[in-house]
């Protein structure tokens, strides 16, 4: 089943302004970003979505394909549900601030749902480190044995009776009916409450699977985060 990845980025993000286009040792966060991309092996289409005339040249620059998407989208799932378009295969959302996300845990996710036709989407957890489970801004993600997610939280005060907690990574891949069902519906009201669109999906009743892997590097959501990734990068 062919994958389309697309890359939602735009411009004027509340933390940090202008951040697709900020440098990291010498390349912009979103050419980062889509060469990671590049990587997986399982997609068939690479495709940055943005609202930002700068950020489409950019990236047509460096020769990867890029789309104007409208400004009014309330998230990064609704830009990608737009620039997918009568794509009919999987489509993979892959945030515009994940400079080093993990290739060869996204081509176990594409090939667990090529598997598995019962999951509408996939997304990836990792084990949680000491402290996280009290920090609002590590979203967490209880799973029950086969590795379908059960509920996503900002915040467990304790680990849950049924099943376990891995950190979740905002990175989903749907199938194209799950997508255009998903982009269609209304936000329910703990998505409201918690900010975390993936509730709608469960409360939708779509299957959705965790792929766990080792561990998730972090991504950019503020000019602090950018010093992390450099010494990473420098690790690597």
């Amino acid at each position: 089943m062919p994958t389309l990845i697309v890359i939602p980025a735009r411009m004027e993000a509340s933390r940090f302004p202008g951040k697709p286009l900020v440098e990291i040792a010498g390349r912009s966060l979103i050419l980062r970003v889509c060469d990671q991309a590049a990587k997986v092996g399982g997609a068939e289409r690479l495709l940055v979505a943005t609202d930002s005339e700068a950020i489409l040249q950019h990236v047509k620059d460096a020769g990867y394909e890029a789309a104007l998407t409208s400004s009014r989208h309330s998230s990064g799932s609704d830009r990608v549900a737009e620039a997918a378009g009568d794509w009919q295969g999987m489509i993979l959302n892959l945030q515009g601030d994940e400079p080093l996300a993990d290739p060869e845990l996204l081509d176990r996710l594409i090939a667990r749902m090529e598997a598995e036709p019962s999951i509408d989407i996939g997304t990836v957890g990792v084990p949680l480190v000491a402290g996280e489970l009290l920090l609002q801004d590590r979203v967490k993600v209880c799973v029950n044995k086969a590795g379908r997610a059960l509920d996503f939280r900002r915040l467990y005060d304790s680990p849950p009776e049924a099943g376990r907690l891995l950190r979740h990574a905002g990175v989903y891949l749907y199938r194209a009916g799950a997508l255009a069902a998903f982009s269609k519906a209304q936000p329910c009201e703990r998505e409201k409450a918690e900010r975390l669109e993936q509730l709608r999906a469960l409360e939708m009743g779509l299957i959705m699977h965790v792929e766990e892997g080792a561990d998730w590097a972090p991504g950019v959501d503020r000019p602090e985060d950018l010093k992390v990734i450099v010494k990473r990068l420098e690790e690597s």
